[in-house]
This record gives C-alpha cells, sequence and structure tokens, in this order.
C-alpha cells in the first residue's frame, strides 16, 4: 500500500493519502487562536487537500477479485467446468445451455451468467455450490451477459435481435427491455456483439450491427441518451477508466476499401472528438476485433482480426493515449483478436480468435514482443485469465476442448486440463471488458 504523507510542524497538520482517501490529524496550536492564525491554517488545510486530490487521480489501476475457483463454459457440450487452480484440474461441471460461449462473474463472485447463443435463455449457475440455478428466457440467440461494475444489473444483449434486456442482479428478475427493428434488412450474420458499461456503472453501450449504430443507454432505465453512428458495424466499445471518453472499435469494410479505426466519444457531449485509422499490411483482411487500455492507462492496443472463416488479420497497433497517435504496430498470429491484460499490468497477452493456436506476449509499456507460445493444438485461443499474482495463465483451446496452464516466469505451457467440447470464456474474477481483470480505482502513488 502506498501513501503520501505531508505534515507541516508549525500548523499542527498531518495528513496522507491512502488508496485514494484523505486521512488527517489537526492538532491544536499553541497560544492563541485568533482569526488570522484559524484563516492560515484552513488555507493549509485546503492546500494540502488540493495536493492530496491531485496526487489521488494521477493513475489508476485494476482492482480484481479473484475467485478461489476458475470457471470453464464448455459451449459444445453445454456444461460448465469447475477447476481447482490449487491442484490445476476439473472438480466439477453442471449444466448450461445451447452454446454457451460467453460468461460473467458478479463481483462478489457469487454468480455467474452465460449466455445461451444457440438458444433464448441464460443460464445463472451458483459460483460457490457450483450449481445450475436457473434458465431465463431473454430473447433470439444471447450473446454475452454482463453485470455493471457495482454489481446490481445484469444486461443481456442478443445476436439474433436488436434487444437488450436488464436483470437484477440479486433477484434475476427482468427490470426492462431496450429493443430495436434494425433497418438494414439485408445484414447478414450477428445484429449485436459485445456491450460495456461506464465504470460508474451509470452508461451502458450496444450495437446495431444491420444498421453501424452505438446506443448509449442509461442505467437503469435503459433511455437511449445518444445514438453514434459509424462508417462500420462496431465490435467493442472500451470506456476510458476515468469515464470521460469512450473508444470505439470500428471493424472497417475490405469491400468498402474502410480501414478498421478508433473513433474516440467525449462522454460528454457523446460526439467523435477523434478517429484514428489502423494501418495494415498489403492485402490482409480487414475486421477490427477488440482494443484495450493498458493498466496504467497509457497505452491502447488494437486487434485486426480479419473476417471468419478464414481471418487472416495479423496487425496489431499500439496507441498513445495521450497523445492519441500510433507509436507502434506488430505482427500477431493469425486472426489475433483479443489484448489480455496480466493483473500486474506488466504484459499484454495476444490471443488468436479462430486462426491459430499461438499467442504472443508483449510489453503492456513498449509494445515489444517478448515471446511467441504455442497452446495446444487447435486454432482457437481466444480467451484465458491469470492468477492474482500474475505467476501463472490459464488459456482455453476451443479445438481441444482443453484449458492449458501456463507458467509465466518462463512462458511456457506445463500443463493441459481437458475440459468439455469448446472450450470458451474462461473466467476467475468478474469483467466488464473481456481482458480487463476486474474494476479500474483511483489510487495513490
Amino acid at each position: 500500500m502506498k501513501y503520501l504523507r505531508t505534515r507541516d510542524t508549525a500548523s499542527g497538520i498531518s495528513m496522507r493519502t491512502s488508496n485514494g482517501m484523505l486521512t488527517g490529524v489537526i492538532r491544536p496550536l499553541s497560544g492563541n487562536n485568533n482569526e488570522r492564525k484559524t484563516e492560515e491554517l484552513m488555507k493549509k488545510i485546503l492546500r494540502y487537500l488540493v495536493i492530496a486530490l491531485i496526487v489521488a487521480g494521477l493513475s489508476s489501476v485494476v482492482y480484481a477479485a479473484v475467485s478461489k475457483w476458475i470457471f470453464v463454459p464448455n459451449a459444445a457440450s453445454k456444461t460448465l467446468s469447475f477447476i481447482d487452480p490449487q491442484k490445476d484440474m476439473v472438480i466439477g461441471h453442471c449444466d448450461t445451455g445451447a452454446t454457451g460461449w460467453l460468461a460473467c462473474l458478479t463481483p462478489d463472485l457469487k454468480k455467474i451468467y452465460v449466455g445461451e447463443n444457440g438458444g433464448d435463455s441464460v443460464t445463472v449457475i451458483d459460483a460457490v455450490t457450483h450449481k445450475t440455478l436457473k434458465h431465463i428466457k431473454t430473447g433470439k440467440n444471447p450473446k454475452h451477459p454482463l453485470v455493471t461494475p457495482d454489481g446490481k444489473y445484469v444486461l443481456v444483449n442478443h445476436t439474433g435481435e436488436v434487444k437488450a434486456v436488464l436483470l437484477d442482479a440479486r433477484t434475476d428478475k427482468e427490470l426492462k427491455t431496450f429493443a430495436v427493428d434494425h433497418g438494414n434488412k439485408a445484414q447478414k450474420g450477428p445484429l449485436m456483439m459485445h456491450s460495456a458499461f461506464t465504470w460508474d456503472s451509470k452508461y451502458a453501450f450496444v450495437q446495431n450491427y444491420a444498421d453501424k449504430k452505438v446506443y448509449v443507454l442509461k442505467i437503469p432505465s435503459l433511455e437511449v441518451v445518444a445514438t453514434i453512428d459509424g462508417d462500420s458495424p462496431a465490435h467493442y466499445i472500451v470506456p476510458t477508466p476515468d469515464n470521460k471518453q469512450a473508444w470505439i472499435v470500428l471493424e472497417g469494410n475490405d469491400a468498402a476499401k474502410i480501414k478498421p479505426s478508433v473513433s474516440i466519444i467525449d462522454m460528454a457531449t457523446f460526439n467523435e472528438v477523434k478517429k484514428i485509422e489502423i494501418p495494415t499490411a498489403e492485402g490482409e483482411p480487414i475486421e477490427g476485433h477488440h482494443g484495450i487500455f493498458t493498466l496504467d492507462g497509457k497505452n491502447f492496443f488494437f486487434c485486426n482480426r480479419g473476417p471468419g472463416p478464414k481471418f487472416g488479420g495479423t496487425t496489431v497497433a499500439m496507441i498513445d493515449v495521450a497523445k492519441q497517435k500510433i507509436v507502434r504496430t506488430l505482427k500477431g498470429a493469425n486472426s489475433v483478436g483479443h489484448p489480455y491484460l496480466t493483473p500486474d499490468g506488466k504484459y499484454v497477452v495476444l490471443t488468436p480468435y479462430g486462426g491459430s493456436n499461438i499467442i504472443t506476449f508483449v510489453d503492456a509499456r513498449t509494445g515489444l514482443r517478448l515471446k511467441d507460445v504455442a497452446i495446444g493444438n487447435g486454432t482457437h485461443i481466444g480467451h484465458m485469465v491469470f492468477s492474482a499474482d500474475s505467476k501463472k495463465a490459464y488459456a482455453t483451446n476451443a479445438g481441444d476442448g482443453a484449458v492449458y496452464v501456463i507458467d509465466m516466469q518462463t512462458r511456457e505451457v506445463v500443463k493441459g486440463i481437458p475440459t468439455g467440447d469448446k472450450a470458451a470464456q474462461i473466467i476467475n474474477t468478474y469483467t466488464n471488458l473481456f481482458e480487463v481483470p476486474g474494476v479500474y480505482k483511483l489510487h495513490s502513488h
């Protein structure tokens, strides 16, 4: 734990900050407490308060409460596996539903929600007893149930319709529904993809793939407070840790010669303030996938996956957040899609989403490639988690139906754990965004 300590022996003021909280002791002044001395004392108190608040706001880290178990949905097996990380072995399974691929833990680590993308329901699982509690019908092809950072609500989006359903996370009762009839009926493929919340849980972002729109919804009313148009579908929406901006990953379009890009939205006005196009190699298939801020908030990593089923995207761009400028590009594996962050903030691990079994370790500060590692034999890695101390990682290989344990010191696979057919989004903590292990909070240096 780090503190900023300030002290003034003459005035008797002693203050410090701990995790952004200001504490202080004011000792009585000797002699007469006249108005002038009182005024000077108040000025010093205010000065120290301002200093403490400035220091508290200089940086942000992620807080991640990590479960004692690791959870793995197996989409084709219609199960969720429980792994004991002390033994690195499966200790049980429970039932989910058709194509249960994406999941979310509540911040208190008590419940899991799994989207049954091949059906019409969300599976609710007790993360402590490892029992399936219920299936909640929400709509056509639920994609990714997502819990608000404050743990109060669950938002369920759907790939089969432009519809988002808000549930009470305590009772699992439906509270509100947002739905629109998309205009472009020629759209093939998903109509929604990934939602996201601002870190203060005030707003949600959902997409309309067919009409290339993002809707900003107020929580919990689901009132539309803004509609943001793009030049191509928005695959991923990434709010900044301070909630002042949202960085939208636009897929781009090969046929229309539209480059993948980041659209930077001012959350005060919901207007685009800058657009950053991502350069790709000549002939490289275009489809932007995910992007993420490093835990210190200084860099943003963008992945160009390319369109399925062959993918072919390999470009990863590192953007300097302060300069809003690309400062480095590197080549990842075929279908590079997800830039996962280690809890210690030191590394970004790039995972391929359908075209390779190679993950790439990158220095989060410099963007330099450190090592490529093969994960099993199948070509769909996609998801991973880390131990709280960042010493171990666990990655799924959907093609193998297994989880692979990685020693983060040697960056080598040390064990494979079979779980079930199409091992999907492995989780062990709350996630608003796939790649961020927890919730951003201000702290002091």
